[in-house]
């Protein structure tokens, strides 16, 4: 498989304690064509701190290459309040067992809703 990119960047996302969180991402196989999911699961990291969270997406295009990942509001709750982080985002092979990487999204956390 060729490199994975981001069709497009994604601008920092403020993510709320205790808040459910989504980020819907459209990803490209190196030359510009749509990654096809068939054999990946989408997958992302959100490392806040000290504290790493895993989830596993949801595909919403196959043949599109977008999908989305989630993040529960208790899992949200445990992040350090006003601090900054990243999202990595990667496919992760049905087949083998090396991740390959899509794009980083920068995060900031808050208590509440910053305008």
């Amino acid at each position: 498989m060729a490199n994975l990119q981001l069709a497009s960047y994604i601008d920092l996302h403020r993510v709320t304690l205790g808040s459910a969180f989504t980020l819907d991402f459209h990803a490209h196989v190196e030359g510009g064509n749509n990654l096809n999911w068939s054999g990946y699961t989408p997958k992302a990291t959100m490392k806040v701190g000290t504290v790493s969270i895993a989830v596993t997406g949801t595909v919403v295009s196959q043949g599109g290459g977008t999908a989305t990942v989630s993040w529960t509001a208790a899992q949200t709750a445990t992040l350090p309040v006003n601090s900054w982080g990243e999202i990595t985002i990667y496919a992760d092979p049905t087949a083998t067992a090396e991740n390959l990487a899509i794009g980083v999204v920068q995060v900031q956390t808050a208590a509440e809703v910053i305008p």
